[in-house]
């Protein structure tokens, strides 16, 4: 297995959010976006996770305490090749792949980066990336491929025409790459573009047009790529993964009235035939025995613990 260093981006302001918070520390869940995102990372069991940070660098950070990550500073926010650049020194130099992703998509799963990660390992690619199939890719870069399938190019929606603009397979912002790819690719990407911003994207043509060898795959559930950029896009995964979480439950026999009314957080834990009445708000890190009954009504605290047999009703 190649050793593996995760570089995590997480410096942007997120001006569309209209929020004092950083955008990395909205929560979905319980847990905030870039944290969704680092025990992912972790449980592909990737060991050196960098995250770059940024804008509001010092609440950031503050989040990031007792996560095993090192923390890099973007000092001026010039694109996201800007951001990597930032990482580069700290990638180790026994790292055979890196793994960018972006700290915004939270709905990203271990097993997602450990297919990503494994097909790497398997074809000796030069770059893999994740894509996406949607129906509206609006705000999204669109993957362009030659006449073999091969990506030869990600296009960003601000820069693409329209017959770009047609394609409905999109940049997940996720890629593997060699090391000395990567580090290759970097020192030719130049705000070219229309907002005089490094892009990370164009280091998919600059390999390509120097005949590496680069693979895109799609995403098995294109949920799982959802990145936020305004509080209507947290709602909609908040309630994706509020629907997760209490499809999990009710197959390991936790029995759930009605779950359009009923929330449960991250890292909450349940025993088998405990029963939640409508409208149930049960906060994080609860730990809640066996044949349980909570609710109608009810809200348990964060770290609440139930015995095996208790009973909360409206509080």
């Amino acid at each position: 297995m190649k050793k593996i260093t995760a570089v995590i981006l997480a410096a942007g302001k997120g001006t569309r959010m209209r929020s004092p918070l950083p955008k990395v520390l909205h929560k979905v869940c319980g847990a905030t976006l870039l944290e969704c995102v680092i025990r992912s990372v972790q449980k592909a069991d990737i060991s050196q996770i960098i995250v770059v940070v940024g804008d509001k660098r010092e609440e950031v950070e503050d989040s990031l305490k007792g996560l095993s990550v090192e923390i890099v500073e973007q000092h001026e926010q010039l694109g996201t090749a800007h951001a990597v650049v930032a990482a580069k020194d700290r990638i180790s130099s026994s790292a055979d792949m890196v793994l960018i992703l972006n700290g915004d998509a939270p709905l990203i799963k271990p097993q997602t980066l450990k297919r990503l990660t494994g097909i790497y390992n398997e074809t000796g690619t030069d770059v893999v990336l994740l894509t996406a199939r949607i129906q509206n890719p609006k705000g999204y870069g669109r993957i362009s491929r030659d006449k073999n399938g091969c990506v030869r190019e990600i296009v960003e929606e601000s820069e693409a025409n329209d017959e770009v603009l047609r394609i409905n397979e999109i940049n997940a912002g996720i890629y593997a790459l060699k090391r000395e790819a990567l580090l290759d690719g970097l020192s030719e990407i130049a705000p070219r573009n229309k907002k005089r911003e490094f892009y990370l994207t164009d280091i998919v043509s600059i390999l390509y047009n120097k005949g590496k060898k680069i693979k895109g795959i799609e995403v098995h559930d294109s949920s799982e790529v959802l990145g936020i950029n305004t509080q209507q896009e947290l709602a909609i995964v908040n309630r994706i993964r509020y629907d997760e979480i209490l499809q999990d439950f009710m197959e390991r026999g936790v029995t759930i009235v009605d779950t359009g009314s009923t929330f449960i957080e991250n890292d909450v834990e349940i025993g088998m035939g405990t029963k939640i009445y409508p409208f149930s708000y049960i906060s994080r890190n609860a730990i809640i025995g066996q044949r349980c009954s909570i609710g109608p009504f009810a809200y348990v605290e964060a770290g609440t613990k139930m015995n095996d047999g208790s009973e909360i009703r409206n509080s």
